[in-house]
């Protein structure tokens, strides 16, 4: 999801506090409180000057596998094939996966299988000529409770809603979504990231590694977000063939799934 790029730091997980289950569904129900946590990355966020609305986890609706192609029910320590959006939380919506891993040389951390795939990915950009750093990782629920306050506070909640994830509704929570930006210094915000040779790299490429390009141009009103060039997800090596095989182009569209612009 959206960052701001000045002043990036890299982010640190919390420890592994729940394990995802599947139950049936229910909406979620908000509860009003003060945004708190570890600050956010990219910018050192203090307090909100006002409260947010954010989901109550003990109230998660449910969190289903997608049919027919993904077996995998949840976000669990083997699985890579959960599809979390506006409609789909996390269960609970405080999830944080086991088993973190840093990316080489750097402090973010993705699931170990992922922080594998990204290592190589990235190995292999360099030696291609379009060296990329990673910006963001796994995000634990209480950074993107400050995330998402941060961006409600600067851009308003409508606009807010298509640049950055509510807590509990966030891929960079399940530890399995990276952010990329050159490293050769072309681009240092993501905004000038659709522009760059790594930008064109990664969409012909990244599913050699397991990943997908998540949030594509003309695909708005069904994933609900902008297009981020640099926000990959990984799926396994299988799945992102299959999918750039079949030409979806968002995870809804190849499990089946509906579209999901809003809450």
């Amino acid at each position: 999801m959206l960052l701001l790029a000045a002043a990036l730091v890299p982010a640190t997980a919390l420890p592994a506090t729940a394990v995802a289950r599947t139950v049936s569904a229910e909406p979620a129900v908000a509860q009003t409180v003060t945004a708190a946590g570890p600050e956010h990355r990219a910018v050192a966020l203090g307090t909100p000057r006002r409260p947010v609305a954010i989901p109550d986890p003990s109230r998660a609706g449910s969190l289903v596998a997608p049919p027919p192609r993904a077996p995998e029910p949840a976000v669990t320590a083997a699985g890579t094939l959960v599809v979390v959006n506006k409609q789909r939380p996390l269960e609970p919506l405080d999830y944080a996966p086991h088993h973190l891993g840093a990316v080489a040389g750097t402090d973010v951390e993705l699931r170990e299988d992922a922080a594998a795939a990204a290592d190589r990915l990235l190995a292999d950009a360099e030696r291609a000529g379009v060296p990329m750093l990673p910006r963001s990782g796994f995000r634990s629920y209480e950074t993107q409770v400050a995330t998402y306050a941060h961006w409600e506070d600067v851009l308003g909640s409508a606009e807010a809603d298509v640049q950055s994830a509510r807590p509990g509704y966030s891929e960079h929570q399940t530890g399995l979504a990276l952010d990329v930006l050159p490293a050769d210094g072309t681009c240092q915000a993501f905004g000038c990231f659709g522009d760059t040779p790594q930008a064109a790299w990664l969409a012909e490429h990244a599913p050699d590694y397991g990943f997908v390009v998540r949030y594509q141009d003309g695909q708005e009103d069904v994933t609900g977000y902008t297009a981020e060039p640099w926000h990959l997800r990984y799926v396994g090596a299988a799945t992102a063939a299959d999918v750039a095989a079949s030409g979806a182009r968002s995870l809804e569209e190849y499990f089946g799934l509906p579209a999901a612009p809003t809450y």
